[in-house]
């Protein structure tokens, strides 16, 4: 797996990325089907970011951006508490 860390992100910023890939069809939730493809793929540790998400946040929502953008990636926010994380791979 590919090492990799987990860091916030600005949540305003997010909202306008999500809206960009929502609109563009290029945003991937969990029950998506593109969704474990995208996992393998990038040697995410899903187990290992879900668990720092729940850590940070009551009840975090997963999404992935997929546009071909630096911004893609696996992010997890939370409504309530108007905050987001985004993991980032590490340089080998």
């Amino acid at each position: 797996m590919a090492r990799a860390k987990v860091i916030d992100f600005d949540y305003y910023q997010f909202i306008g990325i999500l809206r960009r890939a929502t609109d563009t069809g290029k945003r991937l939730e969990q029950a998506d089907a593109g969704w474990a493809q995208y996992i393998k793929s990038h040697g995410i540790n899903e187990i290992a970011a879900s668990a720092i998400a729940r850590q940070k946040f009551e009840s975090p929502a997963a999404v992935i951006i997929d546009e071909g953008q630096e911004t893609d990636g696996l992010y997890f926010y939370s409504k309530n508490e108007e905050a987001c994380l985004r993991l980032v791979p590490l340089p080998e």
